[in-house]
């Protein structure tokens, strides 16, 4: 216990010196003070001469800047702007105890909604008349052997135009970080081994089919480290949502004039 003593003393002992420190004020540029604290950072010099003179110079450039209301430019207020929104959501997140970061059990839980899933795809090409003719007669034969039983992965090396007809139209595990999300989320809508309705995209047509998908305690860290910015991501705008709803009824908001009428 009077060993616990001590060390709680020592510790509170070196908080306030480091507090009492990095409030000495070691100069004054035109009765603005420059503080121990100012200086402690700047690792990129080695002398504290240099240190000091540096955060004199930084100091006689920013105010000679603001002399001439640079701070007052657009270009100035957007950038200030956006430090202001980045900090007012990480004070309001402290005030309203949010965990933006998930926890391994919430991280498990969103992968199942995007999981990474191995896809079969065949494309035909139909970029004139006589393309869609010849994609039009594929279709409908590729819709026959389905029906026989003929396995996707076959059709996909018979009648793909994509490269990866040469393995059966097999593109490997695929989630919304490689693969656009429209269409991933319409595949993962299938179910297992079932092959999507044809989807137009530009000249072209596209089957698709999953066959496969990867447990989460084999997906990369990559993947993981996606899902986990996105899931943040959502948190929030969900906790942005919030105040802006806040903010929208105690705000005196005017529609915009329009200077033109409609014709």
């Amino acid at each position: 216990m009077h060993k616990l003593s001590i060390l709680l003393l020592v510790l509170t002992s070196h908080l306030v010196l480091a507090s009492t420190v990095s409030s000495i004020i070691i100069a004054t540029v035109n009765g603005d003070p420059i503080y121990e604290s100012d200086i402690v950072n700047d690792t990129n010099l080695q002398t504290r001469e240099d240190k000091i003179k540096r955060a004199i110079q930084y100091r006689l450039v920013v105010q000679e800047a603001k002399k001439r209301g640079l701070e007052r430019t657009p270009e100035i207020q957007f950038e200030l702007n956006k430090l202001l929104y980045k900090k007012f959501i990480q004070n309001e997140q402290t005030a309203k105890k949010r965990q933006f970061s998930p926890s391994e059990t919430e991280l498990h839980s969103y992968y199942r909604k995007f999981p990474l899933i191995r896809i079969h795809h065949l494309m035909l090409n139909h970029r004139n008349e006589t393309e869609k003719q010849v994609a039009h007669l594929a279709l409908d034969q590729i819709n026959k052997e389905l029906k026989k039983g003929t396995s996707f992965e076959q059709l996909c090396t018979q009648f793909s135009h994509e490269t990866s007809s040469l393995f059966g139209g097999d593109t490997d595990f695929r989630g919304p970080h490689n693969f656009p999300e429209e269409l991933y989320s319409k595949i993962r809508a299938l179910q297992k081994n079932a092959v999507s309705e044809p989807i137009e995209i530009g000249n072209t047509v596209h089957l698709f089919q999953w066959f496969d998908k990867k447990p989460f305690t084999t997906a990369p860290a990559s993947y993981l480290q996606f899902l986990q910015s996105r899931l943040e991501q959502d948190r929030e705008s969900a906790l942005l949502s919030e105040l802006v709803k806040e903010l929208e009824l105690k705000a005196t908001i005017e529609p915009p004039s329009l200077s033109v009428k409609a014709k």
